[in-house]
């Protein structure tokens, strides 16, 4: 769980933690609100005399570890999805946690809630009925899955923005050809023309690379030599010569040089898209 901890900056940055901290402590009252109507209709039907203000005192001290329980998990599961964590660790991770929140919440009626009642540790917690032990866990797996369900609307957003595709149009006297550039893997310069190129075609327009070049590297699109541009995720291999990549094989067959400064571009560019667990895998 701390390696998981470590890198959970990564999988949610600070505006992430933020939404699920709000969502969190939008529950916890709410669930304050609920737990303060059902007290208050026992305790009527009880006969004990009580004032809202009494019971809602008492709610709220008692489910203050709650506050730092429901964000807790909620962003261990959201990091564990967004990051494809093994179920078997994810389940163990959880587990843990339960077990840590659990004993926090003992602790917190020894130490906080007993003496907030003026009341013997011993005696609060012979009066705590068993189910609301069984509760906690429950509360618990909802809130992770809480946390599942806002990892995979991160990743619907996501998947919704990759898939909204850019598209050129190229034209060479009446002809107009309509390309999602999505569909190109590369684009190189031939003269006075540059080439798009698909996985099965080419297609000819008259224009410079250096016109291009700035639309296309802020589309994933890498500037690996002067006539070459290649799209990032096509990138199947690369292949080094005197300690620096020398040239790159797509996925679809095609091979690029790669000059000193497309290198460069390349190298930062793949370091930024791998994983850092899997790059640490990769040089054990």
């Amino acid at each position: 769980m701390i390696q998981s901890w470590w890198h959970a900056c990564d999988a949610l940055p600070p505006a992430r933690w933020m939404k699920i901290l709000f969502i969190t402590t939008g529950a916890w009252l709410g669930l304050l609100i609920g737990f303060t109507i059902i007290t208050t209709i026992d305790m009527s039907r009880l006969g004990v005399d009580h004032t809202i203000v009494e019971i809602v005192q008492a709610q709220a001290v008692i489910m203050i570890p709650w506050l730092a329980i429901l964000p807790t998990v909620a962003i261990t599961r959201a990091r564990q999805a967004l990051m494809g964590t093994p179920i078997a660790i994810a389940l163990s991770e959880l587990v843990l946690l339960a077990g840590l929140a659990i004993l926090a919440i003992y602790l917190h009626i020894i130490f906080v809630y007993a003496p907030f009642l003026g009341a013997p540790p011993a005696r609060v917690l012979e009066q705590i009925p068993l189910a609301n032990w069984v509760w906690d866990p429950v509360m618990i797996a909802m809130t992770a899955l809480l946390g599942d369900a806002y990892a995979r609307s991160i990743r619907q957003r996501s998947h919704s923005s990759q898939t909204t595709r850019h598209r050129i149009v190229l034209r060479a006297g009446n002809q107009e050809d309509i390309l999602d550039i999505g569909d190109i893997v590369a684009v190189s310069a031939q003269g006075n023309y540059v080439a798009f190129i698909s996985s099965d075609r080419e297609w000819l327009q008259r224009t410079t690379l250096s016109e291009l070049v700035v639309q296309l590297t802020q589309m994933d699109f890498i500037h690996i030599h002067r006539s070459h541009l290649v799209s990032g995720p096509e990138i199947a291999s690369c292949a080094r010569e005197r300690g620096r990549i020398a040239r790159v094989s797509l996925r679809t067959g095609h091979t690029f040089p790669v000059s000193a400064r497309g290198a460069e571009l390349l190298e930062a560019y793949l370091a930024s898209k791998t994983s850092p667990r899997l790059a640490a895998r990769a040089q054990a």
